[in-house]
């Protein structure tokens, strides 16, 4: 494993008279129970819980309350601070401001990068620098009360949604249409977040979200009058538990995550934080942790969804029904107290409230004595580290995804034209020379304040933040790796939705005169793109072909001839049909590959490194959208590659600049007659011997899917990934053998009442590279169903669908 750690400080931090930390010796307030660590940590919470006045309580349970009021979520005659709610963690410590001498949070790529991987270590990996880096910002002084940059412990992410249409406008921010897949993703966060190096404490508190089906921004559906505030999903018991579910379940269980979000929708009428079903679902999981909701998502209950008819109703109905911990709002600070006087719940429900999320707070360690806790003595040289760098580095290349390549990526290094000595290379596209486009937006300050006029100073205005000056470009990245002797030269060509005047022409000439074209092409997060392409939080796609202009740009560019190289920078899918089975294209999608895309980019098109991901979900035709509802949350109508899906680009595919070979390690028996034993019992371990027949050192990635054939059930997926192994740096004419263990739990279905099975019957394994390498063996399953999860709670029937 991958986890990075740095060297601690020495001395102790000023940060210890910052007033983040309860229970401070000699500050006149240790002498509570509360603040005795010898008592079990139940007992102390019930404490401080029992000398808080019942008019002050919801003020705790405000996730952002102190930003409008400074100061009032913090207890002063208890000794107890102020906390803030609410760190976006996607794919940085996004709350963070950089450090004095100019060190500022690592930025990954986005989350389809992140399971293009395949990679559970660099996943775990990254989510562990994300989390070391956001306690050692919380320590100097990016916590509570300035009223600016309002940091806690808890990190709001990963984006757990599965990818079921390619519209919705956060894909940047969500991994994959895959349910196994996204809960692999959602275990290695919660694992890499919050268990660090000190296992007395939690390091940060991972918020996994938005529970659930939230997937439908506003945008595509917005002349039907719909959107995230407003709309209702409709989905069956069976798709809950097949696929909406999973990813949750998955981080829960096996990552034992200490946060939830409920997100703003209603899923069958009933708006997520107000529903008992979620609330049945968490404890059937196992849940512990806290709740909280999405930004005013329990307003929405009344206000959008009109399912109740006051705030008050709203908030009493969110912390009972929902067991929605935390409101991020101010409803419950209006109005819980309200609802109480009212009947609708009582003080009863808001200490359960308040018990979760303080005993998450003790959890954390702040209200335990510091000067032994690792996690305290984090700081500066934590942050933007080399080893997080390099990190970085890795995590991109093995994200990109070779999806054609006739001979123009060459098989060893430095061979991209055709092994000319000092080839000339032209950089086109509106994404040829992007900075802020290689990062998804939901980020922190990538950049330091630029050095002002005065020697040794930086600026400390907000103007500078968010700034974007030290990304390296792919131009610049294609420059310095081109050598000397080679010649780059720039033209942008056209922009993202809009001609430039000459821009063709100029791009054209630039073209011509080179031996090889590298053209950037996609789409962005940013207003400057032509609302129907655009994809960001709060607004849905339209289309998913490229913007026409870009793709008059590639299409003159391509019938020249010459070697082209096509990267796509976006989050949700763009249509790559017309670029597909041409002689002199190669393709590549990089999605948004963060601060290290660009030498990613670089090193991997002139074969540098041979390390590439696979599709993390399905590539439509252009044509899809004419003919799926983005209102559609009913994926076994032929969405996503378990149900079907007509592809341009499937599921898992992915090229490499080297030829794997698979073979069964041994020769295994056409059917397996297996019997259910104990509970997880192993049905069979498979090994699968990967051979690298290319000229260079390269990674393989491998994934091991499960098709029911004859099973009992009415309903089913066609396919279903239930593991996955990534092999690094296989040399040339190496082989190696990688296990696969299948247990009784790696193949379970769900009934259409939606319980989780083990379901008898005849079922097809395969184990695939994504590269056309298929092995497959029978595999037949005796004995009786057995029901592994019942459905959880007992809700009435009738609002299934």
């Amino acid at each position: 494993m991958l986890i990075l750690a740095a060297g601690l400080a020495t001395a102790q931090p000023s940060y210890y008279d910052a007033g983040v930390s309860a229970c401070v010796p000699g500050a006149g307030y240790d002498h509570f129970p509360f603040c005795n660590t010898s008592m079990p940590l139940a007992d102390r919470v019930h404490d401080l819980i029992s000398r808080i006045p019942d008019g002050v309580k919801p003020n705790l349970l405000t996730a952002r309350g102190h930003l409008k009021s400074r100061g009032r979520q913090a207890l002063p005659e208890l000794g107890v601070p102020s906390y803030y709610w609410g760190t976006n963690c996607i794919h940085s410590s996004m709350s963070a401001n950089c450090t004095k001498d100019g060190r500022c949070s690592t930025s990954f790529p986005s989350g389809p990068s992140w399971s293009a991987t395949f990679d559970r270590n660099v996943m775990r990996s990254m989510a562990a620098v994300v989390g070391r880096e956001t306690r050692a910002f919380f320590n100097l002084g990016n916590f509570t009360d300035n009223g600016r940059n309002g940091m806690g412990l808890d990190c709001w992410g990963p984006v757990a949604n599965i990818n079921r249409d390619p519209r919705w406008g956060r894909h940047g921010e969500g991994g994959t249409e895959d349910p196994f897949l996204m809960g692999q993703l959602g275990v290695a966060w919660t694992k890499g977040l919050q268990e660090g190096e000190d296992q007395r404490y939690i390091q940060v508190a991972v918020t996994i979200k938005h529970f659930d089906a939230n997937s439908l921004e506003g945008g595509a559906a917005a002349d039907q009058g719909y959107d995230r505030h407003n709309f209702s999903a409709n989905i069956s018991k069976y798709l809950l538990a097949d696929y909406y579910w999973p990813a949750f379940r998955a981080s829960i269980k096996l990552g034992k995550a200490k946060g939830v979000m409920c997100s703003y929708n209603s899923v069958n009428g009933i708006p997520v934080c107000l529903d008992p079903l979620m609330k049945a679902a968490r404890a059937a999981w196992g849940f512990d942790g806290y709740v909280t909701s999405d930004s005013d998502a329990v307003s929405d209950a009344w206000r959008r969804h009109h399912y109740v008819k006051s705030a008050a109703e709203a908030s009493c109905l969110a912390l009972k029904h929902g067991q929605c911990d935390i409101d991020s709002g101010n409803t419950y600070y209006d109005h819980l107290l309200e609802g109480v006087k009212a009947g609708h719940c009582s003080m009863e429900d808001i200490n359960r409230a308040l018990f979760n999320t303080l005993r998450l707070r003790f959890e954390l360690g702040l209200f335990d004595p510091i000067k032994d806790q690792p996690y305290w003595m984090l700081g500066q040289g934590d942050i933007g580290t080399d080893e997080a760098k390099e990190l970085n580095l890795i995590a991109a290349l093995e994200s990109l995804v070779l999806i054609s390549n006739p001979g123009i990526l060459l098989q060893s290094p430095y061979s991209l034209a055709h092994h000319k000595p000092n080839p000339s290379e032209a950089v086109l596209g509106p994404h040829g020379n992007a900075s802020m486009d290689l990062i998804q937006v939901d980020t922190g300050v990538v950049c330091p304040p630029s050095p002002s006029a005065h020697a040794g100073e930086w600026q400390a205005e907000a103007a500078d933040a968010g700034q974007f000056y030290c990304v390296r470009t792919p131009y610049q990245a294609i420059q310095e790796t081109n050598g000397k002797n080679g010649t780059t030269t720039y033209v942008r060509g056209c922009d993202l939705s809009d001609e430039l005047p000459g821009g063709f022409q100029q791009a054209l000439a630039a073209a011509k005169l080179a031996d090889v074209v590298i053209l950037g092409l996609g789409i962005s997060e940013r207003e400057t793109l032509d609302p129907k392409f655009m994809e960001r939080e709060a607004h849905d796609r339209d289309r998913i072909d490229l913007p026409p202009v870009q793709q008059q740009l590639a299409n003159y560019i391509i019938a020249l001839g010459k070697p082209t190289v096509i990267f796509l920078l976006n989050g949700g899918m763009v249509a790559v049909e017309d670029f597909m089975n041409k002689k002199n294209v190669a393709l590549i999608e990089a999605f948004y590959p963060g601060m290290e895309g660009a030498n990613a980019l670089a090193q991997s098109i002139f074969g540098i490194a041979n390390r590439w991901g696979r599709m993390p979900y399905t590539v439509y035709h252009s044509n899809w959208t004419k003919h799926n509802s983005m209102l559609d949350h009913d994926v076994t109508h032929q969405r996503t590659y378990r149900y079907g899906a007509d592809a341009v680009v499937p599921f898992g595919f992915g090229l490499s600049l080297s030829t794997f070979r698979l073979a069964f390690a041994s020769a295994p028996t056409a059917t397996l007659p297996l019997a259910y034993g104990s509970d997880g019992a192993v049905l069979e371990t498979v090994e699968v011997e990967i051979r690298n027949l290319g000229p260079l050192v390269g990674d393989e990635v491998v994934m091991a899917y499960f098709h029911p054939k004859k099973v009992g059930l009415t309903m089913y997926p066609t396919k279903s990934l239930f593991d996955f192994q990534r092999v690094k740096n296989l040399q040339p004419a190496a082989r190696i053998t990688i296990s696969f263990t299948i247990t009784e739990n790696s193949i379970l279905l769900a009934t259409p009442g939606g319980d989780l099975v083990r379901a008898p019957g005849d079922y097809v394994l395969t184990f695939e590279n994504g590269a056309g390498e298929i092995l497959s063996k029978d595999l037949t399953i005796h004995g009786e169903q057995v029901v592994v999860e019942p459905f959880p709670g007992k809700v009435s029937s009738e609002i299934f669908v």
